[in-house]
């Protein structure tokens, strides 16, 4: 990057903390009595909605307090998702989701200060070139910032102060104001009433917004292990990209790899890799994938847990070298895998052990070093990571349970028929005896028994009234999201004998997309408005032989994430015997289920 620092004097920008003198005359106030009223308003939001309306409210009181002109936020927790919270620049909100800047290094420039005296650090010029024998921490960092916010938050200002709230004696938050240059820098009259805000609120606002981030993160991970839930000791195949997503959303990892073994637990694993860099996510298939020796992914060794690790050490060398010299990939997938580990700086690996079975890992990794206190699970991520390990322990055994009971009942049934041939040609008065006949009957019926419990492990569509089933799902949703207006609107009369063929898995499936879809639209919108209400509604019409759905929102556009769950309605629909089509004008999705019309005694014809 070719950007240069402004021209300033010798002086250490560190060397003026604290030692200007105001050139504005009074002592500014700030008073925090308005923004308690506020905060519980707020908070009726929920979610991540809640968090950047609260973070701006406290950053616009503190910035109106000593006039300055940009604010941050910065999470720092060790073990869980460090990340910039808000910036706010002239009054208004700047950091936007789509903007990928949200994940940060705090152990370096003025913030590192900061982590590590636990004090507060006031700056005349950001940008001062510092005196001989002395260093600038900012003009060490900036380089590697992201172009965009250099541009926008960095280059217009000169004076800063960083203010710590802690527990104790650590520092989990920082806040961050700037004043532009050729203005007063920041002084002691200044610093006096921010510093006394922070101790006396500090703590306890960013507890309450963790509180919020908790309670989205159980709903992320909630949402996460619902679908895993309907996909276990089923026939269903596990999406694991979406497994991941929870690790991506809720971790300081801005790269990472999961691996899930697949097929026999005797012999060479098929491997199944999902691997993210950034907001691109690639799911890659490997073969007869065969851990070394002293691989985490192998239960029966002594592997400290969780592993931390650096670029270029062993296992890295390890696996690249097998990546690169793999011959069972595509050269795409070859490549983008490269990629992330030529990216990674530092990592922590996350065995999926359970009950002395090897079923996979997962790699948390930074491009910045020794970034490992920062990659540890927080306690939702850990919470979520232990119910993975047990729902992919049993997708394993439904999985194993279905190959054994198939092996075992068509060669059972095919030698069970043949026996019972020979005796009837060879022997019929065998089969006259009580004896022989109890204990082919006892056969008979092992065998048919086993035939059912293969049945159990698949899915079973079942004859589904559509509005009954969308009242109790939709229901649901609107305890859980009070803040939302939910309204079903049946314009045809859609008796109780009107039946769609389906399981409540692929409904499910289906609905929780839409729904998170329109959830994902409607926050994008209150992020410019913020007093404009979320409305979902759902519309059913009878159309010849087909119920049609209609799912529309009061949201705007928003940026795709994976791209997955469009192409994953259609695959359920068209699976189902209907469609779907989407429109525009104003956005609506429109989805047409087949049905048929029961008889008397509720049976399909």
């Amino acid at each position: 990057m070719a950007h240069q620092p402004f021209p300033s004097t010798n002086a250490s920008p560190v060397d003026d903390v604290d030692r200007t003198v105001s050139a504005e005359p009074g002592h500014p106030s700030i008073n925090a009595e308005n923004l308690f009223r506020r905060i519980p308003m707020l908070a009726l939001d929920e979610g991540e909605n809640a968090v950047d309306r609260i973070a701006y409210e406290v950053l616009n009181l503190l910035m109106t307090g000593i006039n300055a002109d940009i604010g941050q936020i910065n999470l720092l927790p060790k073990g869980g998702r460090v990340e910039k919270v808000c910036i706010v620049k002239d009054g208004k909100p700047w950091l936007r989701k789509d903007m990928n800047l949200h994940l940060l290094d705090p152990t370096k420039g003025f913030t590192g200060m900061v982590m590590e005296t636990g004090e507060p650090v006031v700056t005349k010029d950001i940008w001062a070139t510092p005196s001989p024998g002395l260093h600038n921490p900012f003009l060490g960092l900036y380089p590697s910032m992201d172009p965009q916010y250099v541009e926008a938050i960095k280059k217009p200002v000169a004076s800063m102060m960083i203010m710590p709230i802690k527990r104790g004696s650590d520092v989990f938050c920082t806040i961050e104001l700037s004043r532009y240059r050729g203005k007063p820098a920041f002084s002691q009259i200044e610093k006096g009433p921010v510093e006394e805000f922070i101790n006396r609120y500090g703590s306890l606002i960013m507890d309450y917004i963790l509180d919020i981030k908790n309670r989205t993160a159980i709903r992320i991970a909630h949402q996460k292990l619902n679908v895993l839930a309907r996909l276990i000791a089923s026939n269903a195949r596990v999406d694991y990209a979406d497994a991941v997503a929870a690790y991506r959303s809720l971790s300081s990892a801005d790269l990472g790899i999961a691996f899930f073994r697949s097929g026999d637990r005797s012999g060479p694993a098929d491997m199944i890799l999902v691997a993210w860099n950034g907001s691109e996510v690639k799911e890659v298939y490997f073969p007869e994938f065969i851990p070394s020796s002293d691989s985490i992914l192998l239960d029966r060794t002594d592997i400290s847990y969780p592993f931390e690790g650096q670029a270029e050490d062993r296992r890295m060398d390890r696996f690249r070298e097998r990546v690169q010299n793999y011959i069972g990939i595509r050269k795409k997938e070859q490549r983008f895998l490269l990629d992330c580990i030529d990216n990674i700086r530092s990592y922590v690996i996350y065995p999926l052990h359970m009950l002395n079975q090897d079923l996979g890992a997962v790699i948390l990794a930074s491009h910045r070093p020794q970034f490992w206190n920062y990659l540890h699970m927080n306690p939702f991520l850990s919470l979520y990571n232990a119910l993975l390990k047990s729902f992919l322990l049993n997708e394993r055994a439904a999985r194993h349970l279905s190959e054994i009971s198939l092996r075992i009942h068509n060669p059972g049934f095919y030698c069970f028929g043949a026996l019972k041939a020979a005796l009837a040609k060879n022997y019929p008065a065998a089969l006259m005896d009580n004896a022989v006949t109890q204990s082919l009957s006892g056969l008979e019926a092992l065998l048919t028994e086993l035939h059912e419990q293969v049945d159990i492990l698949k899915f079973r569509p079942k004859s589904i009234h559509l509005p009954t089933w969308l009242r109790a799902f939709f229901g649901q949703k609107m305890a859980h999201y009070p803040e939302l207006e939910i309204h079903i609107d049946t314009q045809a009369d859609l008796p109780a004998t009107h039946l769609t063929r389906a399981s409540y898995e692929q409904l499910e499936t289906i609905f929780e997309n839409l729904f998170a879809n329109s959830r994902r639209a409607i926050q994008t919108r209150q992020d410019q408005e913020p007093d404009v209400i979320g409305r979902i509604t759902i519309t059913l019409r009878k159309r010849k032989d087909q119920i049609a759905i209609t799912v529309q929102d009061n949201g705007w556009p928003y940026p795709l994430v994976s791209g997955r769950g469009q192409p994953q309605i259609k695959g359920i629909m068209k699976d189902l015997g209907g469609h779907v089509r989407k429109y525009k004008t104003p956005y609506r999705l429109y989805l047409a289920f087949p049905f048929f019309v029961s008889n008397p005694k509720g049976d399909k014809p």
